[in-house]
């Protein structure tokens, strides 16, 4: 019996194993073929370039051929290297090929009046430069419209304290609020007329700065393009020979504003300078703006010969 028993456990043996094998590969086969996904390291803001050192490579199975196709994989990744996202992508998931901007940016620019909030709206094209809104500002940001202009021309400073005595002019009443008024020589503060004919005015000196526009909705930023020299590398490391657009510093702005809001903004892009710095969400408000004036009293605020003068 014995002679028997032992190529029969050995043929059992060999049952069990190639079962075994043929329950692996049905089980690797019913999961699928393992694909590698570039996953998103971080939150990806809008208008940022498409990088490989903003992603990790997470592998995934199971996913039928038309999902796999939304999505930029591993040996893809260098076809769309460089290009600009058009939407967030969010920490830990893949960048889907509809998601990035592949076409001309020409193409882009004639759907930029569909982004705006109310048709009577306009899109403000504003050249800019890296000093004036940073290296950082995207699509979805807001900001205010600083406006100055002038050049400080004084060679000293000379500060005066109010009067709490009656004026030469017998005026010792309530303190009147005042109506700026901007003059091609400096800002003029004029005071409402009195019962008689006293008028008193007094002259502020330029620069003046002042916030004109708040919470201005910027709807794409266009960055310079630089055509890189020695190609793409994959996430396999295999080189893409066909060079892609690389993008470099701001050098506009697309902003939504109104018709009165974008003949403000003519004026002062022609008559003064400007700058844009960002927020994320509206703060409204207004702002009373600095001038000259503003400077000296700051500047004689915190000097210690005023401090003693007054005591």
């Amino acid at each position: 019996m014995s002679r028997f028993r032992t190529p029969l456990l050995i043929l059992g043996l060999g049952g069990a194993v190639v079962v075994a094998v043929a329950v692996t590969v049905i089980i690797r086969v019913g999961r699928g073929t393992p694909v590698q996904l570039p996953v998103a390291i971080h939150d990806i803001p809008p208008d940022t370039p498409l990088d490989s050192r903003l992603f990790r490579l997470q592998e995934v199975r199971g996913l039928d051929q038309l999902t796999l196709d939304a999505y930029v994989t591993a040996e893809e990744f260098g076809a769309y290297a460089n290009y600009p996202l058009l939407e967030m992508v969010h920490a830990g998931f893949p960048v889907g090929k509809a998601q990035v901007q592949t076409e001309q940016p020409n193409t882009r620019q004639q759907q930029l009046t569909l982004l705006l909030s109310d048709d009577s709206h306009l899109v403000y094209p504003l050249q800019v430069t890296p000093d004036q809104v940073g290296s950082f500002l995207v699509a979805g940001d807001r900001v205010d419209v600083i406006y100055t202009v002038g050049r400080v021309a004084n060679q000293q400073m000379i500060h005066s304290e109010k009067a709490t005595e009656p004026d030469a002019f017998g005026y010792s009443g309530p303190e009147i609020s005042p109506t700026l008024v901007l003059t091609s020589t400096g800002l003029l503060h004029q005071l409402p007329n009195l019962e008689t004919d006293l008028l008193i005015t007094t002259t502020l000196q330029l620069p003046a700065a002042k916030a004109i526009l708040t919470d201005v909705l910027v709807l794409r930023v266009e960055r310079e393009q630089v055509r890189s020299i020695s190609g793409a590398y994959g996430m396999t490391g295999s080189e893409e020979r066909t060079p892609a657009p690389m993008e470099g510093e701001v050098i506009r702005l697309y902003l939504e504003v109104d018709r009165e809001q974008a003949e403000l903004l003519s004026f002062a892009l022609h008559n003064g300078a400007l700058n844009l710095p960002a927020r994320a969400q509206p703060a409204g408000g207004t702002s009373e703006g600095v001038v000259w004036e503003d400077f000296v009293e700051l500047f004689f605020a915190g000097r210690s010969d005023r401090q003693e003068a007054d005591e």
